[in-house]
């Protein structure tokens, strides 16, 4: 499952978004399931081929980085109190406010545009995106990825 090491923080705050991405990959690289060079690679990848969404006047982003820097597939998600600009995906100045991230640690690269589908799906469900953003409890978080068809 994608979500079984529970790399799920609520409600987090951060100044901009390289601490948000620090913070969250921190939880990855504390459970041993990537590599030292994992953080590095998710800024960047950032600074390259930004992920900043704008889904419905929510921004969401999906950092991830090359699979040679993860050892054990995982995602990882946070909410943020307050949210923090990132760059807009396919944008060379465009910005977005991010209030949720959604970061991808996958081994195999062919996992990827899969993992990527399924999170667009999802980010079409507005009422389950709603639901994301308030969501402050590990179980209620899970249902709602089964019901997106991300385990």
């Amino acid at each position: 499952m994608y979500f079984n090491q529970e790399i799920i923080l609520f409600h987090r705050s951060a100044a901009d978004c390289a601490s948000a991405l620090k913070l969250l990959a921190g939880e990855f690289l504390k459970k041993r399931l990537v590599t030292n060079r994992f953080l590095e690679g998710i800024l960047e990848r950032e600074k390259k081929y930004p992920t900043g969404l704008n889904v419905n006047g929510l921004g969401i982003a999906i950092p991830h980085t090359d699979s040679d820097k993860v050892v054990i597939s995982q995602l990882g998600f946070m909410s943020l109190t307050k949210p923090v600009k990132f760059k807009e995906m396919g944008s060379d100045t465009g910005t977005v406010d991010v209030s949720m991230i959604f970061m991808l640690g996958l081994k195999n690269a062919k996992d990827q545009l899969n993992m990527l589908q399924r999170l667009m799906a999802l980010f079409q469900n507005e009422q389950l995106v709603g639901q994301l953003q308030t969501c402050d409890r590990m179980d209620n978080f899970i249902e709602m990825m089964r019901q997106a068809g991300i385990k």
